[in-house]
């Protein structure tokens, strides 16, 4: 891009548009460099899990160790009762992470309270009290909990791709407040699209999901559902729309009766699935013969889209935002809010 990220803000601020308006803590995001071309999905990252189980218990007991075949992604977990820890791990780079931890409280009987898209949460001044703790924990501490656990598992397991909280959203349930962390997961220094939508590119997106929660003033739930590998890359995107010429495409695009706020702009990946390359070897099943029904299998390929992403709303399930394909500009909306 030709300008400094302030000036596109400014630019966009003093746009006119009869559809959309932009906030006053407008944020830009622009990779440096953008590859193009197909990721693969991994498999194998089960094979350090003794290392990897022991980091998050000192006394591990391989004893405390089970195996369930019938399950995908493969791989074994890990329960230490007196402790309340339960950590599994899968081939496709599945990790998860629970410790005094009740899935049926916080996933099935809690209310959503507000969210908090990361510009917003890194300034917050709000603090709740937490389920289990004495004190109050602010927004912004929260934020420094949930990237710090993130950090301390990408850098420990050498996970390949990124974790970055994008959003924290609060939660009620019977004993007080939580929160939840989102992460954007990036592959190549590009973030990946996280949120889903019925009307989103292409019928075979995925998206990234790695998410946290805290309770007690601690991580106490951590899930990270794959990361992706450069399989086949062509090259770099040599020249796409600035951040106003895709303003303007949009605009011209959206009906003229809506009224949007763009909160933030990025360039993201779209990921694209295109099929699986494991070949049969015989009698025993591949990956997607084993899990059809699996979002994620070891050996998918995907193409990774590049495509502007204008975020209007960030509610969790209720994400209204529109993507606009860099190469060849194409609109797709995704409002999770109709019907709601």
């Amino acid at each position: 891009m030709s300008k400094k990220k302030s000036e596109y803000i400014d630019e966009l601020k003093k746009l006119e548009c009869d559809n959309m308006n932009f906030s006053d803590i407008l944020d830009i995001d622009i990779p440096q460099k953008i590859k193009t071309g197909d990721f693969i999905c991994p498999t194998g990252f089960e094979d350090n899990y003794k290392e990897i189980f022991t980091h998050y218990d000192e006394d591990f007991n391989e004893a405390n160790i089970t195996n369930d075949d019938t399950t995908y992604p493969t791989g074994p977990s890990y329960e230490d009762k007196e402790k309340g820890l339960q950590l599994s791990i899968g081939c496709t780079g599945f990790f998860s992470y629970q410790k005094v931890f009740d899935v049926q409280k916080y996933y099935n009987e809690s209310e959503f309270v507000k969210t908090f898209p990361y510009s917003e949460a890194v300034e917050s001044s709000e603090k709740y009290k937490l389920v289990g703790s004495e004190g109050e924990l602010s927004v912004p501490e929260a934020v420094k909990l949930a990237q710090d656990f993130a950090d301390d598992f990408t850098n420990f397991c050498n996970y390949p791709n990124d974790l970055s909280v994008s959003r924290i959203s609060l939660y009620e349930c019977s004993d007080g407040y939580f929160y939840m962390a989102n992460y954007t997961q990036s592959v190549s220094d590009v973030n990946i699209l996280e949120y889903a939508g019925y009307d989103s590119i292409d019928e075979n997106m995925i998206v990234s999901c790695a998410f946290a929660y805290i309770c007690g003033n601690e991580v106490n739930n951590f899930v990270t559902n794959s990361y992706f590998e450069e399989y086949k890359i062509d090259g770099e995107l040599t020249s796409t729309s600035d951040p106003v010429s895709a303003a303007k495409c949009l605009s011209d695009t959206l009906a003229t009766n809506m009224k949007l706020n763009v909160k933030r702009i990025a360039i993201e990946y779209c990921m694209i699935k295109k099929g699986n390359i494991e070949e049969s070897t015989g009698d025993e099943e591949t990956n997607r013969e084993k899990a059809p029904w699996a979002t994620y299998c070891s050996y998918d390929i995907y193409e990774a889209v590049p495509c502007w992403v204008f975020y209007f709303d960030e509610t969790p399930n209720k994400e209204i935002y529109a993507t606009i394909n860099c190469n060849d500009m194409n609109v797709s909306f995704v409002n999770n809010q109709k019907g709601v």
